[in-house]
C-alpha cells in the first residue's frame, strides 16, 4: 500500500529484484506518478476497505502487505492492520520517523485539525497557509470570513475545483507538488504574508524541517498537527530494515 516517496522506493526495488507483487493508491495523481515510472500495470487506484483488502488479498494471493501509506492515513492503516489479521497473512508498516521538533514560542503542537482551527480562529493574525493537504480544507472554510486562507494542494483539477466550490478564492489556491526547499517556503510566504502556517508532521522527507525554518527566520507561527497514535503490529523507519525483514 503505497502513497509516500518511500513506497515507490519500496516498489521499484521490489519490482527490480523480480518479485511478484501489486501496489494500491487511493488517487489518479498517485497512479499517475507510478505510470510515469514505467510500473503502471503493477499499480491498482483506490482507496479499499476491510473487505476489499481481504477479497484482494485472497484473490492475488497474496502473501505479505507492506503499509506505506502516509503517516496521516489512519484509517487505511487500521484497515490493512484487520485485513491481515483477518487473513492470515504479514502485516509490515514501513512509517518515517517524525520531525524532532525545538519548543520554540513560533511553534504550536496541537492534537488535531479541531484544534488547529480553534488556535488560528483565536489568533490575532490573519493570513493562513494551509499546508496539510485537500481533506483538510473542509475544517478550514468555516474561517474563511474571518481570515484570508491560502491552501497548498496537490495539482488534481478535482479537488481545485472543490476548493473552490468550499469558498477558497482561484488566486489562494497553489497547486503544486512538494516537498519544497528552504528557498521557495520563504518566496511563497512573503508572496503572500503569509503569517501562519498550518503543517501535518510529514516527517524530513515531508519537507517539515523546511517549512519551520522558514517560518522561524520570516517570523512566522506554525501550528503542528501531531500523528494519531496506533499500535503496529510491527514497524519499521527505514527501507532497509523493510528489505532485512522480508530477507532480501
Amino acid at each position: 500500500m503505497s502513497g509516500t516517496e518511500e513506497g515507490r522506493e519500496i516498489v521499484k526495488e521490489l519490482n527490480h529484484r523480480g518479485k511478484e507483487l501489486l501496489t494500491t493508491v487511493a488517487t489518479e495523481y498517485g497512479f499517475e506518478i507510478y505510470d510515469k515510472m514505467g510500473l503502471g500495470h503493477l499499480c491498482l487506484q483506490g482507496g479499499l476497505d476491510v473487505n476489499g483488502l481481504s477479497k484482494l488479498i485472497r484473490n492475488k494471493k497474496i502473501e505479505t502487505l507492506i503499509d506505506a501509506t502516509h503517516p496521516y492515513a489512519t484509517q487505511a492503516s487500521l484497515n490493512a492492520i484487520k485485513a491481515c489479521k483477518e487473513s492470515g497473512i504479514e502485516y509490515i508498516r514501513f512509517q518515517r520517523d517524525e520531525t524532532t521538533v525545538e519548543d520554540q514560542p513560533f511553534i504550536h503542537i496541537v492534537k488535531s485539525i479541531d484544534d488547529a482551527v480553534e488556535w488560528c480562529s483565536k489568533s490575532d493574525r490573519e493570513r493562513i497557509l494551509l499546508a496539510t493537504g485537500f481533506k483538510s480544507v473542509e475544517k478550514f472554510v468555516k474561517l474563511k470570513n474571518e481570515k484570508e486562507i491560502y491552501v497548498r494542494i496537490l495539482p488534481v483539477p478535482d479537488h481545485i475545483v472543490q476548493c473552490i466550490k468550499m469558498g477558497i478564492k482561484s488566486s489562494n489556491i497553489l497547486a503544486l507538488q512538494g516537498p519544497f526547499s528552504l528557498e521557495l517556503n520563504k518566496a511563497m510566504f512573503k508572496q503572500y504574508k503569509i503569517d501562519i502556517v498550518i503543517t501535518k508532521d510529514s516527517g524530513n522527507v515531508g519537507g517539515v524541517p523546511e517549512k519551520i525554518q522558514a517560518a522561524k527566520e520570516m517570523g512566522i507561527d506554525v501550528v503542528i498537527i501531531k500523528r494519531q497514535e496506533i499500535e503496529y503490529p510491527i514497524k519499521y523507519s527505514s527501507i532497509e530494515e523493510v528489505f532485512s525483514k522480508l530477507g532480501l
